[in-house]
């Protein structure tokens, strides 16, 4: 499922015990809000909270809440909000700034790969698509993507009316450019589906849309030939030059096959309301709890010596719940390294 940040937010607030309060002032001005139904809370209840204005002069103002005096229902901020709060104006509470809870989610996502990952499907391996006509006598080849090829590759330039073979002398992943070491013999367009293709070779670029992300099985898809997946031995390796790539202990080809790369990515950071990251709803839990985790150590940075110990605790507590949902879920960490299967 697909999960936004804000209901990411939400959650987290509930999950640690810290409900938010959202409410419309009943009157203010730039220096308070007040609100009638805050009376049921005692006083001093919202003292160190945080106010989100999302509506009226002050809409966008976060604000840390001073004090709050339950005989006049009013919550006086640190610092002035930007224009003046009126009634029916929209705001929102939480004892927690939701700052500081993103940097927690984000911390999360990072530590807790891969034992929280997407998984996504890449179909293609040492084979790019051209997205621009490659004219005779010139060596520059525009790719759909360049990250798929490494200086030094012989590759297959083709379409449905020619093809021939270089070498690349130079990649410009900016520009998705292909340079070859000599001039194109034949004209090659993308009207006549034009592609660059790598030679059968024991090493293939990832590329970029694999990235860092953990592959636990590389095979080709089965045809009317084969009948079946052929499922291969492999090893991700990273070379001198920092391309991370897949090598197979045999040269394999490339070229009029469907090859399938599953792999396994950390969880996209998130920043802005509307981000949004792709996570099994029975796995929000782990997220929230490993983020609590990170939550309360952050916050031993910013209180007093005799309640370091209790958030230290506290986190240790969230610790131990990821430690006890890991074993829960049954969530073996992914392999880069593939058994022998038919090849």
């Amino acid at each position: 499922m697909t999960i936004a940040l804000s209901t990411l937010i939400t959650g987290m607030s509930e999950f640690i015990g810290a409900v938010a309060v959202v409410s419309k002032a009943t009157g203010g001005d730039a220096t308070k809000i007040v609100d009638t139904k805050l009376s049921i809370y005692k006083h001093a209840y919202f003292d160190e909270w945080w106010a989100y204005v999302t509506s009226g002069l002050a809409s966008g103002d976060v604000r840390q809440i001073e004090g709050f005096t339950k005989a006049t229902t009013t919550l006086d901020p640190y610092t002035d909000f930007t224009g003046a709060i009126a009634n029916g104006d929209d705001y929102e509470l939480n004892k927690f700034n939701k700052a500081d809870l993103i940097l927690a989610l984000n911390d999360a996502i990072i530590s807790i790969y891969p034992k929280l990952h997407r998984k996504f499907v890449f179909e293609s391996l040492g084979l790019s698509l051209l997205t621009s006509n490659a004219n005779s006598g010139q060596k520059n080849v525009i790719v759909a993507d360049a990250t798929l090829f490494f200086v030094g590759q012989e590759v297959a330039v083709k379409d449905d009316n020619a093809s021939e073979d270089a070498t690349i002398a130079s990649i410009n992943t900016a520009t998705k450019t292909l340079t070859m070491e000599a001039n194109l013999a034949n004209a090659y367009t993308v009207a006549a589906n034009g592609k660059v293709v790598a030679k059968p070779g024991k090493y293939f670029n990832l590329g970029a849309t694999i990235g860092q992300a953990r592959v636990p099985s590389v095979f080709v898809r089965a045809d009317s030939t084969s009948k079946r997946n052929q499922f291969m031995e492999y090893e991700i390796i990273t070379n001198l030059v920092g391309d991370r790539q897949i090598y197979f202990p045999s040269a394999k080809s490339v070229d009029d096959q469907v090859w399938i790369i599953e792999a396994m990515g950390s969880l996209e950071e998130v920043s802005n309301p509307t981000d949004t990251i792709t996570l099994e709803d029975r796995r929000v839990k782990l997220l929230y709890a490993q983020a609590a985790y990170h939550f309360f150590l952050r916050e031993t940075n910013l209180v007093s010596a005799g309640d370091i110990r209790r958030l230290v605790q506290l986190a240790s507590n969230y610790l131990t719940q990821v430690n006890t949902m890991y074993r829960n879920l049954w969530m073996p960490l992914p392999r880069e390294r593939a058994y022998l299967g038919d090849d």
